[in-house]
């Protein structure tokens, strides 16, 4: 079987060389021009990536990106999360609250 454009009868311009798709566990082709109008229809116009076959194997490529550019964030322990190990948030806190004219016990009204 030749490889053809999965978009086959709406091909832009059919002279074009084929271009394979980027997730790696696709076989598919597809040629540039082809790709770009997708992008359009995908609403993605600034995409400066690899070419996919088409919008399953795109938003999968996608959905990578995004897990990977996530990874690193999360919650962080307020006794970590400063630029030196003594500032941090809590030491922060814990001076603040320790400084007489910034925490004034309230008074008991019973």
């Amino acid at each position: 079987m030749q490889n053809t454009c999965k978009l086959r009868s709406n091909c832009i311009k059919k002279e074009e060389s084929l271009d394979e798709c980027n997730k790696p566990e696709c076989q598919n082709v597809i040629h540039p021009s082809c790709f770009k109008k997708l992008l359009v229809v995908f609403a993605e116009d600034e995409w400066e990536g690899p070419s996919f076959c088409g919008k399953q194997c795109f938003n999968s490529h996608k959905k990578v990106l995004d897990v990977a550019a996530n990874k690193g964030k999360g919650r962080v322990p307020w006794h970590t999360d400063g630029l030196t190990p003594e500032l941090n948030s809590m030491a922060v806190i814990i001076d603040w609250l320790t400084t007489d004219s910034n925490y004034i016990q309230p008074m008991a009204w019973w």
